[in-house]
């Protein structure tokens, strides 16, 4: 089996699901794989619609050795492909449905024409095709206003809408390989029937109303009348030819396809559950995804014992996700539903080991006591009375970061918690019992949108608001405006050392800036690093305690530009490019070290999950820029 994903990703199976591994795509602009094909007549050729915007590296590429080698086909080439299809009479005939038509190709994809008129504006997305399956040249074709048929290769091509909603947006169509009269369309309206070859249409009902689009529409191959509809409400099934309905899953469908040596197998290509696989037409499904990251993780981190990570909007297959290895192999430990119904985008543990996790959605805070399985609500950071006086912001207070750490208590370190509000930054040192709002001028009553520390410790804390940053150097007692050289430098990610002689580095849409002053001032850095967008930055943990740093050494540190990593190791001076295949072109949105695992450098990505790297050791940093790749 092959599969298509966004951020241009391939990956194929050879155990029907149970593993898959990602195919050598060439990398470009980042697009979304529509279609993917596999020649009826030899398993090992590919095609692959893919969708990269006006990008030349849109069209339809081609793979005739099982993946490891691809092409872009010439006559495709910049054309965004929305749909693909190959004749069942004959598979030299394929047709790809682009933004700006249908093209039709004779010759296994050689060469291409247009068969759609380039000036009519009805058939210039192309959402869905399907081909007799005995004629060659009829073919359906659905786009955002109704389908559409041409009986003469596209000489000529009419509407064929009779029956259907007006305006109907069709996501697929289906003609049944024996008897070809009869046809069935999937719209945003609902589901059709054609037992006239599309001449007229009769809406299928019997699955309840609900806001839901139906992205694919399918027989079971043993017979006609028991439909199954991939909608984004889950998945449903009619045994009687569309009269009666039952759910079967509740992820959203994108796409299903049929076993053909045994037609009770199923898979569902989902938007948040990645591949879901069913032996018994439809009635249980077990996720097949291993090899396969399809999670944006959001944040990692780590209490000592275990990592934890944070994935959002995945329903009952993202939430909190658990390392007992350092990062190795992760298990869900709380979904959505465990989350009290919430999405947690800033995730913080106690670093003690204690199991504590806290996570803040946008309207509350969460604790768990055991290691993320079941949580509850904190009390809210609130903005205290005045005089007696009900506070001024009744609404409610916007939670955007959240941060543990360990601060010094006379003999021993104490949890402090920090959150950044809409209302400004508060401090809890109860573990949010209660919560005292931070004042400082230029910060008391700003949102607040990100909070930083280094990883070791609170030598340093950091608070952002949509304009400014501010420096604590006594563990977010006092607070001081570290200004950037101008307000065109927005702020994406901050680097703060464990040591307080090294220097603060910030990454910023203009490029990397470097301050030796604890941020009084700053300096763009341009040696080995180019003066553009950076996203993540990162020094690796320090030696704990500080002590044992070398005479001389300087913290080493990485980022992130365009997906591209960098590496310094003399505290940010200056950079070279970190070499290392895995990581090329994966699109690295946010780098991460864990305390305790201070050689393993995380990678979270636009869509391969977290790739997870081993880096030489310390005292041989100043030797190479290769990684060995440990787990994805």
């Amino acid at each position: 089996m092959i599969a298509g994903s966004r951020d241009s990703l391939l990956i194929r199976s050879d155990d029907a699901g149970a593993t898959w591994r990602l195919l050598p795509f060439p990398r470009g602009t980042p697009g979304v794989f529509n279609s993917v094909l596999i020649h009826p007549m030899e398993s090992g050729h590919f095609y692959a619609g893919l969708d990269a915007g006006d990008s030349p590296d849109s069209g339809v590429w081609e793979s005739t050795d099982g993946g490891d080698h691809w092409r872009v086909l010439a006559g495709t080439r910049g054309s965004r492909i929305e749909s693909l299809a190959i004749s069942p009479a004959n598979a030299e005939v394929i047709a790809a449905g682009t933004s700006k038509g249908v093209f039709l190709s004779a010759d296994a994809g050689a060469t291409w024409k247009r068969i759609s008129s380039e000036t009519d504006v009805e058939m210039q997305d192309i959402t869905a095709l399907a081909f007799d399956p005995v004629d060659t040249h009829t073919l359906y074709a659905g786009t955002p206003h109704l389908p559409w048929k041409t009986t003469d290769g596209g000489a000529t091509w009419r509407s064929i809408s009779t029956g259907l909603v007006d305006d109907s947006d069709i996501f697929s169509i289906r003609v049944d390989p024996s008897h070809p009269q009869l046809v069935f369309a999937s719209a945003c309206s609902g589901i059709y029937r054609s037992d006239s070859a599309g001449a007229a249409w009769v809406k299928i009902h019997g699955i309840p109303g609900t806001h839901r689009r139906t992205h694919i529409i399918s027989e079971d191959p043993r017979s006609s009348d028991t439909i199954f509809a991939g909608t984004t409400l889950g998945l449903f099934k009619s045994p009687d030819g569309g009269k009666t309905w039952r759910h079967l899953s509740s992820e959203q469908v994108n796409w299903m396809v049929f076993d053909p040596a045994d037609p009770r197998t199923l898979y569902l290509a989902t938007e948040y559950a990645g591949i879901l696989k069913s032996t018994d037409s439809g009635e249980t499904f077990r996720s097949v995804n291993a090899g396969f990251a399809n999670h944006r993780l959001s944040q990692i981190t780590s209490d000592g014992k275990q990592l934890y990570a944070s994935s959002t909007y995945e329903g009952l297959y993202g939430g909190v996700f658990v390392s007992n290895d350092g990062g190795l192999e992760w298990s869900l430990r709380a979904n959505e539903e465990a989350l009290l119904g919430r999405n947690l985008h800033s995730l913080t543990a106690s670093p003690d080991g204690s199991a504590v996790v806290f996570g803040a959605s946008e309207d509350a805070i969460l604790k768990s006591a055991d290691g993320g399985k079941t949580w509850s609500t904190l009390p809210a950071p609130r903005v205290a009375p005045r005089n007696g006086q009900p506070a001024a912001n009744t609404g409610r207070n916007r939670i955007h970061a959240l941060r543990a750490v360990s601060v010094s208590s006379v003999s021993k370190n104490k949890l402090v918690l920090f959150a950044g509000t809409d209302a400004g930054l508060f401090r809890s040192s109860n573990l949010g019992t209660t919560w005292e709002q931070v004042k400082a001028a230029g910060l008391t009553g700003i949102p607040v949108l990100a909070m930083d520390a280094p990883l070791n410790g609170a030598s340093y804390l950091a608070a952002r608001t949509s304009s400014a940053l501010f420096i604590s150097v006594d563990e977010g007692r006092t607070w001081q405006a570290a200004m950037l050289p101008d307000a065109s430098y927005y702020l994406y990610d901050l680097a703060l050392p464990a040591d307080r002689d090294a220097a603060i580095l910030a990454a910023t849409s203009r490029g990397l800036l470097r301050s030796n002053d604890e941020g009084a001032h700053w300096k763009l850095v341009t040696e080995g690093v180019p003066a553009a967008t950076v996203d993540s930055v990162r020094f690796t943990p320090g030696p704990e305690p500080p002590a044992q740093k070398l005479p001389g050494q300087k913290p080493e540190a990485f980022l992130v530009q365009y997906g591209v990593v960098y590496r310094s190791v003399d505290g940010g001076e200056s950079w070279a490019r970190f070499s290392n295949d895995e990581l090329r072109d994966a699109a690295v949105r946010i780098l991460w070290f864990a305390p305790d695992l201070p050689r393993r450098m995380f990678a979270l990505t636009a869509a391969r999950g977290t790739l997870v790297f081993d880096l030489p050791q310390a005292e041989a940093a100043n030797q190479g820029d290769h990684a060995v790749i440990s787990k994805q």
